[in-house]
């Protein structure tokens, strides 16, 4: 009775201020590790990058905050579980720091603190992204080649080829069954959480929580298959369906636990997901991220619904939306993925404009764009700000 007086109050509350109780929209961008973009190099990035969102009327950043082995901050987590020597070879930010502070002095030194501040001075949130999640590398990792398989060699997901498992020819994975691997990174999250409270919300996306579909086959899953199987073995065919559904269970049962355990400590903090669309994310991924919403282990779905064509991405995101279905009492926010980089060329921007239109015409609750580096292009700037020409709040997210 009192969650659904609440809501009510909410609703009430929203519909007086607005006139639409979903009026708000999610106006987001992603920003990527230093690889691939300046913004969190010096303060002088981060000023002006927020300054231009503020211009833009942006209201979210999706920063990675786990990449390529490596965290935004220097972790004691990551630190534990890999071979790093020291704490400062955890972070993908150490090498810029000797020059952070030129030609502007940080009041905190810290560029994740500078980035959460001078955001919220905009009315601008901010979200920890978890890139790499269950993945162990981009190229074969071995505990040869990979600070964390070095520490957990036991840890690598095996094909049923008894090969390390991999989807596509150059994406490996940690053994996501492993309740050790996913205690590894529910800690990783919650240490985060910990050192920067004031950040908005976490996010994975379609390597959290997720496995490679052929992957199961290494000692600690078989022997924990057997052990609920009578003995049994798991399929050769990695898509039994019955050998399918009993994986999915361990990864839906960890979406479920991992946003119980943020929301245990702090009940504000957002909850998002930015799988791929589905069911190519199930038969490829395993990500059952429809369970996850209609569960409520979810605040914000944002489906990389990824095209470099308006009339494929109208679909794309036609499909996403046939298959969510809302919890009672609770309003989960879609906002597709919109594509402004592809292989590091600035989309069409005839297409982000139909893109954006489709958005619109099917009553999305906003976007976030991939990546900031597009927002340097002129044409793709007065385009967001056609569609963004007032100041719109972050939406109320609704228990």
């Amino acid at each position: 009775m009192k969650l659904q007086l609440k809501l009510f109050c909410l609703l009430f509350f929203s519909f007086i201020v607005t006139g639409n109780i979903y009026s708000s929209k999610v106006r987001g961008i992603w920003v990527p590790d230093p690889q691939y973009t300046n913004v969190l190099k010096s303060y002088k990035n981060i000023k002006e990058f927020v300054s231009q969102l503020d211009s833009l009327n942006f209201n979210a950043i999706f920063v990675v905050s786990y990449a390529s082995n490596k965290t935004l901050y220097p972790s004691k987590v990551l630190l534990k579980n890999s071979n790093y020597k020291h704490i400062d070879s955890t972070c993908f930010l150490s090498p810029f720091m000797k020059t952070y502070n030129i030609p502007l002095k940080s009041l905190t030194g810290d560029p994740v603190k500078d980035l959460i501040n001078e955001a919220h001075k905009h009315n601008i949130k901010v979200f920890f992204w978890f890139e790499f999640g269950f993945m162990a590398d981009i190229k074969l990792a071995t505990p040869e080649n990979n600070p964390i398989l070095a520490k957990h060699p036991d840890w690598q997901a095996i094909g049923n080829n008894g090969e390390p498992a991999n989807y596509n020819q150059h994406d490996y994975y940690l053994n996501s069954f492993h309740p050790k691997v996913q205690k590894y990174m529910i800690d990783l999250i919650m240490e985060s959480i910990k050192k920067y409270p004031d950040i908005d919300g976490i996010q994975g996306d379609d390597r959290l929580p997720a496995a490679c579909i052929n992957s199961g086959y290494d000692l600690f899953t078989i022997k924990m298959y057997k052990k609920e199987h009578n003995g049994a073995t798991p399929p050769l065919n990695f898509n039994d369906s019955a050998w399918v559904n009993w994986r999915l269970g361990i990864l839906n049962n960890f979406a479920e636990k991992l946003y119980k355990k943020v929301k245990a400590k702090n009940p504000d903090m957002i909850v998002s997901f930015a799988p791929n669309p589905y069911p190519w994310s199930l038969f490829n991924l395993m990500q059952e991220w429809p369970q996850w919403v209609s569960k409520g282990n979810c605040d914000i779905l944002a489906v990389q619904c990824y095209r470099n064509d308006s009339i494929s991405y109208a679909n794309t995101v036609k499909v996403s939306q046939d298959y969510i279905e809302m919890p009672e009492n609770k309003k989960i926010l879609f906002t597709p993925g919109v594509l402004l980089m592809v292989n590091g060329q600035i989309s069409d921007a005839t297409q982000i404009e139909k893109q954006l239109e489709t958005n619109r015409k099917l009553n999305t609750d906003g976007e976030i764009f991939f990546y900031n580096e597009g927002l340097k292009d002129e044409k793709i700037k007065k385009i967001i700000s056609k569609f963004y020409k007032t100041k719109s709040n972050f939406p109320i997210i609704y228990p």
